[in-house]
């Protein structure tokens, strides 16, 4: 691949992650609760990479020719945004956002607890799953996400390079672990340092929670009227 084009993608890519959009307010949602973030970061990083072969398979552009399959996406898109919001928003308002870190299993289990321990760790099990799941659906069902995939890798292919559908493939991974680290970092910082106090953590969720609910409602007008 042509080094030059693959760090001036990068550096399009950061500016792109570096954005505030709908994968800050996921993440630090889970930051300002003092929740591991490697589930939500999991989660965004397999959304992503749906869309990565989306892409590179050709199948963006099926989907970019036919306006209602870009419909369905941007509906369940606006579902799963809101959704994310509006629990945002609630945690907010009821002062439940600042809360400790679950643990995967009791202190201490009485005699016996064989089947109560088995039970609490399929419900933490459960629960990372919906974590990833929503995350992959934060990032892949972004109908924004997938325009900017289908618009932005075409651009940095060399012809003369290997394979396009190998080159996207490797632009689309740079992306996704540039917007894992950025993430990480960020949930760090948001964990570590604003998290320190409920009324900021409480403030910048319901914010957060707000513009994730304006972004989801904007994608749904934009792409209706």
């Amino acid at each position: 691949m042509d080094i030059a084009n693959l760090l001036s993608f990068w550096a399009v890519s950061l500016l792109l992650i570096v954005t505030p959009g709908p994968d800050w307010a996921f993440v630090l949602g889970h930051a300002f609760r003092r929740r591991p973030l490697i589930w939500p970061l999991l989660g965004i990083g397999l959304g992503y990479l749906g869309l990565t072969f989306v892409v590179s398979g050709g199948l963006g552009a099926l989907v970019a020719r036919h306006p209602a399959l870009l419909s369905i996406v941007t509906v369940l898109g606006v579902i799963v945004l809101l959704r994310i919001g509006w629990t945002m928003v609630r945690a907010a308002l009821s002062g439940q956002v600042a809360v400790a870190v679950e643990e995967t299993a009791p202190a201490a289990e009485p005699r016996g607890g064989g089947v109560a321990t088995l039970t609490r760790t399929d419900a933490v099990v459960d629960k990372r799953k919906r974590i990833i799941a929503t995350g992959a659906a934060v990032s892949g069902l972004n109908p924004k996400g997938l325009m900017l995939f289908i618009a932005l890798l075409p651009q940095f292919v060399a012809p003369a390079a290997w394979p396009v559908t190998a080159q996207m493939f490797v632009l689309g991974l740079v992306f996704i672990v540039s917007a894992t680290c950025f993430y990480a970092l960020l949930g760090i910082f948001a964990g570590r340092v604003l998290a320190g106090s409920a009324q900021a953590s409480r403030i910048l969720t319901g914010v957060a929670g707000g513009a994730m609910m304006v972004v989801a409602a904007a994608m749904l007008a934009q792409h209706f009227l």
